[in-house]
């Protein structure tokens, strides 16, 4: 069936299962790099609040093979473990003092972003641009944020440089940085064929990833106060960054001579065959200097 049957496909058997009680809608939602989505959402009685799901994924995965069936449970099984006991109170958002220690930051790519900057506070670095969100939850199963507009520091009474100083502080706390070497990545997802991959892979021995706890934005990582110098320090080395994806970085030391050219072609490799429009953060490698304490393209 094309994309319209199966939208109309997925609704149909959602309300059959669910009944009258339950709304069902979906939404043009503008994601990261301009990237438009069909965002799915429910709405029961007594509740305000719903997760987004993008059906837009769900159909690439029919595309695949995914048998329809499967892909309607895994919707109804989500929404059923997400759904909020009741009523949200967010009238929360308006008052600053309870607002603040919510605030956080995330990378996002400056040019693929432009339309959206237009609306909110932003501040450039290299090729990207810094935004804010304010961290609704964090558990688990993830994080729920909002994204801020400028209209938000016009009733809080802010400025852009606020909302820096505060997720300065409050993103590492929040959202708390996670460093892995690739060994170790590849041993936990495959504990059974880890040796023989690992000696397929023997530059995986260099290669360490760096993200969040929630592996949700977290190349904003990079970012973090003293965090690479400290990491740089332990290595003994200066760094390149390669952008993976906005979710997590790969930082290789630099002392193992890799090319650049080389990394670069590996980073726009990556994002043209494997990654989603949305997920993609930079084309560009980046490097920190350990004498420096910056980083630069």
């Amino acid at each position: 069936m094309n994309y319209t049957d199966f939208k109309d496909s997925v609704l149909s058997s959602l309300r059959a299962a669910f009944g009258p009680d339950v709304t069902f809608s979906v939404s043009d939602i503008i994601k990261n790099n301009d990237t438009h989505l069909d965002g799915l959402t429910m709405l029961g009685t007594g509740r305000n609040l719903s997760p987004t799901l993008y059906l837009n994924h769900y159909y690439r995965q029919y595309q695949n093979k995914r048998p329809f069936s499967d892909i309607v449970a895994d919707i109804r099984a989500v929404f059923l473990e997400h759904q909020t006991k009741g009523p949200i109170d967010v009238s929360f958002f308006t008052d600053y003092t309870r607002v603040k220690s919510r605030i956080i930051f995330k990378l996002v790519n400056y040019a693929r972003n432009r339309e959206l900057l237009e609306r909110v506070p932003h501040y450039r670095f290299l090729d990207l641009a810094i935004v804010f969100n304010c961290l609704l939850e964090s558990g688990s199963s993830g994080t729920a944020t909002i994204l801020i507009h400028h209209q938000h520091l016009d009733y809080w009474h802010i400025t852009k440089d606020d909302l820096y100083a505060l997720a300065r502080i409050n993103t590492p706390a929040l959202l708390t940085s996670e460093l892995h070497s690739m060994t170790e990545i590849i041993a936990d997802l495959f504990p059974n064929d880890a040796s023989a991959l690992l000696s397929e892979a023997a530059e995986a021995s260099f290669l360490y990833v760096l993200t969040n706890q929630h592996k949700l934005n977290g190349s904003v990582c990079i970012l973090y106060r003293h965090l690479l110098k400290d990491i740089a320090d332990r290595m003994k080395s200066d760094l390149y960054i390669l952008p993976s994806s906005v979710h997590e970085v790969l930082l290789i030391p630099a002392s193992d001579r890799t090319a650049a050219s080389d990394l670069t072609d590996m980073v726009r490799d990556v994002n043209t065959t494997q990654l989603a429009q949305e997920e993609i953060l930079s084309d560009h490698v980046y490097y920190f200097s350990r004498t420096a304490n910056r980083i630069s393209m």
